[in-house]
């Protein structure tokens, strides 16, 4: 008798249901995508024990009538799609027709749903199997109850997560799902306590408040373009708010929360020199696109997709996050903990400095010397915060002749007023205390100016005595099928050996030292990306120039080359951070000050 066997149906389906139904957040996704299909405006979702004892998902969409109620438990029933052309051309979240007949097979679930609010139909599936269904009472809508969760997959069910954890992963899905349509309106309650009640606005300062927070929302940039075919909006919150992982870094096509690696960094590759290294931006990425140039059947949980032009796509969007960051004004800007008066206090104990300073100063090219006003003649600056439709804060400006000169400059007017520890400079004006970093400060100036010069081209010397290197064998077939890409970017390398090569050749700027570490992090680079990154390279270099040729900390610089250095900074595109993303000035407000000295009240 042969070893190969048919499965049951039952155990087929289990199968099915493994690979669409996870953990709570897997029920959750599916069932609240199905009500977004159906058209809904307004999407509750209860639950209990974290999802694990209870799930209840109630919308007010379109409906189903007593056949569709029948059919929905089928394996593979849909109104998504009909045949193959709408496979290649999908418009709804979900389309595969496995969700609720996966979710039946390992739950108790119930449907309520009703076309016109009058005649409603009840269905109850336990284990897979038809249980009761009659006639109700309901609204117009849909409601699904899915309780007892992986009670008849006693393995399944031992790896759940704690409740909270299971409650933490379905808050962040509806998050998602609400950036995803901001016109809608989720209702998340856990335990009978309300958790997530967005307003379904349609605008996205409001929305970015509700789940990230007011500061977050005061720190909103949109952006909008438009390549190759595609549509592309931005929401972007500016790198005075970051955080330790990526999870913040969102992205939507076509009205869909996906996954994808390569537009994720890219986002986070716009922010590069913005934000602290290993530090990640709170983005947000709205891609319409043609559904025929994506493909979202890819895995059951559809949330991967492949997009046929990802290469263009992510260096465009690369290009355009940077262009948006570098029209910001960010100063950082550090609020001190007030402290009890028997308390020793630093003044110095809440703010970040760099420490990480080596070298001597070296000049950049020569520029006017720096301007000043003087704090007598810089007319304040008044804030009106005005309720509107869409709660936009408004700025206005009294003089108008101030208001052309801030167009122009980055960095406010302020007067210089000490240098401490030889390294940091106090500027005041009546905003406030500026400290500047002067290495930082002295690095963003080399940084950008290096990297202009790399983005142009160099000089390429032959080494008097060549280099010899060897390398893994995967990474010498990557070395012979890129050599072109090498003496692109100013590496020539010539094979004498099944793993062995010598470096003839390096751009001019590459000290000898550094040649090895250099090579074997640009094919890292390469392997992961499977091609040399021009980009990243420049940023590399640079940043490692940089470095080494500015200021260092303890030395003291004179009053003049304090001007020359902020005139410097003032014209660099993004004079708030260093190449490493962090703050090159720091402002401590008036009313800080006073908190500390207690002469206000917080």
């Amino acid at each position: 008798m042969g070893k190969i066997q048919k499965m049951s149906p039952k155990l087929a389906n289990l199968i099915s249901a493994g690979e669409v139904v996870e953990r709570p957040s897997s029920v959750v996704k599916e069932l609240v995508e199905n009500s977004i299909d159906a058209n809904s405006k307004t999407i509750k979702i209860y639950l209990k024990n974290g999802g694990i004892d209870e799930i209840k998902i109630v919308d007010d969409g379109d409906g189903m009538d007593e056949e569709d109620v029948n059919l929905a438990f089928l394996p593979h029933a849909t109104s998504k799609i009909k045949n193959e052309y709408d496979l290649f051309r999908i418009k709804t979240l979900g389309f595969r027709g496995e969700a609720i007949a996966s979710i039946a097979m390992v739950s108790e679930m119930n449907i309520q749903s009703s076309t016109d609010g009058i005649n409603a139909y009840s269905l109850t599936y336990k284990n897979g199997v038809r249980e009761k269904g009659e006639v109700i009472n309901h609204n117009k809508g849909t409601t699904i109850t899915v309780k007892k969760l992986f009670y008849n997959t006693p393995a399944r069910l031992k790896y759940l997560k704690s409740d909270k954890t299971e409650l933490s992963s379905i808050i962040f899905y509806i998050n998602r799902i609400a950036l995803s349509h901001p016109e809608l309106k989720f209702i998340l309650y856990s335990d009978d306590k309300q958790v997530i009640n967005t307003t379904g606005s349609n605008n996205f300062i409001t929305l970015v408040a509700e789940i990230y927070g007011i500061d977050a929302a005061k720190n909103v940039l949109t952006h909008d373009y438009i390549s190759d075919g595609y549509k592309v909006k931005l929401v972007l919150i500016k790198p005075v708010i970051y955080r330790s992982n990526k999870l913040d870094v969102t992205l939507i096509c076509n009205g869909r929360f996906i996954k994808n690696y390569n537009i994720i960094n890219a986002i986070i590759k716009g922010y590069e020199t913005y934000i602290p290294i290993n530090k990640y931006p709170i983005a947000i990425m709205y891609l319409n696109i043609d559904p025929m140039l994506i493909d979202v059947n890819v895995h059951p949980a559809k949330t991967e997709i492949k997009i046929s032009i990802e290469d263009s796509l992510c260096n465009t969007l690369t290009n355009e996050v940077k262009d948006v960051l570098s029209n910001v004004k960010n100063i950082a800007t550090r609020h001190l903990e007030e402290k009890k008066a028997y308390q020793k206090q630093s003044i110095f104990d809440n703010l970040s400095f760099n420490e990480n300073v080596e070298s001597s100063y070296v000049s950049a090219p020569s520029i006017k010397e720096f301007e000043y006003r003087p704090i007598n003649k810089i007319k304040k600056e008044e804030t009106i915060i005005e309720e509107s439709n869409d709660k936009k804060t408004i700025e206005i400006i009294k003089d108008a002749t101030i208001i052309k000169e801030e167009n122009t400059k980055k960095i406010p007017y302020m007067e210089y007023v000490a240098t401490i520890f030889a390294t940091y400079l106090i500027f005041q004006n009546e905003e406030g205390m500026y400290l500047v970093d002067q290495h930082a400060a002295n690095e963003r100036i080399n940084y950008e100016y290096y990297y202009s010069l790399l983005s142009k081209s160099y000089e390429i010397v032959d080494l008097l005595i060549p280099i010899s290197l060897t390398f893994t064998k995967d990474e010498a077939l990557y070395i012979i099928d890129k050599n072109q890409e090498f003496e692109k970017i100013g590496f020539y390398l010539d094979q004498v050996g099944d793993r062995d090569f010598l470096v003839r050749r390096v751009p001019h700027f590459i000290k000898l030292d550094d040649v090895s570490d250099m090579i074997h992090d640009i094919i890292s680079n390469m392997i992961l990306n499977n091609k040399i990154d021009i980009m990243y390279f420049r940023d590399k270099i640079a940043k490692q120039i940089s470095c080494k040729a500015s200021i260092k900390a303890n030395h003291q610089i004179s009053k003049e080359e304090v001007y020359e250095l902020m005139k410097r900074l003032n014209e660099c595109k993004n004079p708030y951070t260093c190449p490493h993303g962090r703050p090159t000035i720091i402002k401590l407000t008036v009313s800080d000050i006073e908190k500390m000295f207690e002469r206000i009240q917080s």
